[in-house]
């Protein structure tokens, strides 16, 4: 039985599914590409792509714009958020895999590009380095590895205007980072790491801000705290320990988009790690 550590703090309801739709166009416009540049320049035309944790398959669907003619496959833990088959195009295969699992040997050495981007939730720190082993053993010699992390450690709620409020969101973003701090502080600022130590060439670390472009701002706002009004809910019908009541949590809600609407949004930095197998 697979442990689904991002379901213990997030919900897989279709409206979530939307949102990572909206999140996978938002964090794309600020990062610039969807493949970086290192990868993008030694593909070929029809490469094998794969996408971890592909939630929606929104990487793939995009991706299959740039290259028609590649093998698109994607895994996730939960097939929950998956599109029906009938909607795929035909070279978009997706299937349920965890990655904490050794990867299945017909998988090795089969991959131009692995792509994965933001796991945080759903890890734990001991999660991985074992996790980019595993993915590093589907790529082929040549192939790489494409890992984007957000830095939540040091994330800000900011005024966009003088006269912009922001305890709302400041609230509810502490409440967040106490609960998920230790998940928050590993990944971001070790893959690199990781990816030498299982054998990978990495190339130097991209770091964009998430509000690189200006007019992202209050849709990524509005996009990163839907979630975490959804982790206060389910910790409140859940009983945890500390948890606002669902009264206090609507109230907080109500404020935390008058703040959004007063000019106020989010910055934290992503992190965009790729890293080459050594063609032997």
């Amino acid at each position: 039985m697979m442990g689904d550590n991002y379901a213990e703090n997030m919900t897989r309801h279709a409206s979530e599914a939307q949102r990572l739709d909206d999140q996978f166009e938002i964090m794309t416009e600020n990062i610039g590409y969807l493949i970086h540049p290192s990868a993008a320049a030694a593909l070929p035309d029809d490469p094998r792509i794969a996408d971890v944790a592909t939630g929606t398959g929104a990487f793939l669907l995009r991706v299959r714009e740039l290259y028609p003619n590649a093998v698109l496959d994607g895994s996730d833990i939960s097939a929950s958020l998956f599109p029906p088959p009938s909607e795929l195009p035909a070279n978009v295969t997706l299937t349920v895999m965890d990655i904490k699992q050794p990867v299945p040997q017909e998988l090795h050495g089969k991959y131009d590009l692995v792509h994965v981007r933001m796991l945080v939730a759903g890890m734990l720190p001991s999660d991985w380095a074992p996790a980019v082993q595993n993915l590093s053993r589907m790529l082929k010699p040549g192939g790489f590895l494409q890992w984007e992390e957000g830095d939540f450690v040091t994330l800000k709620h900011l005024r966009g205007r003088v006269d912009s409020q922001v305890d709302a969101l400041r609230l509810i973003g502490r409440s967040f980072a106490k609960a998920l701090g230790e998940r928050f502080s590993h990944g971001w600022n070790t893959i690199p790491e990781h990816m030498r130590a299982a054998g990978l060439n990495p190339a130097p670390k991209d770091i964009v801000s998430s509000d690189r472009v200006p007019e992202t701002r209050e849709k990524a706002t509005i996009n990163g705290i839907q979630p975490l009004f959804k982790w206060a809910r389910l910790m409140s019908e859940r009983g945890a320990p500390g948890a606002m009541s669902l009264d206090e949590i609507e109230r907080l809600e109500k404020k935390a988009f008058e703040e959004i609407k007063s000019g106020s949004y989010v910055r934290y930095d992503m992190h965009v790690a790729c890293g080459q197998k050594p063609i032997k």
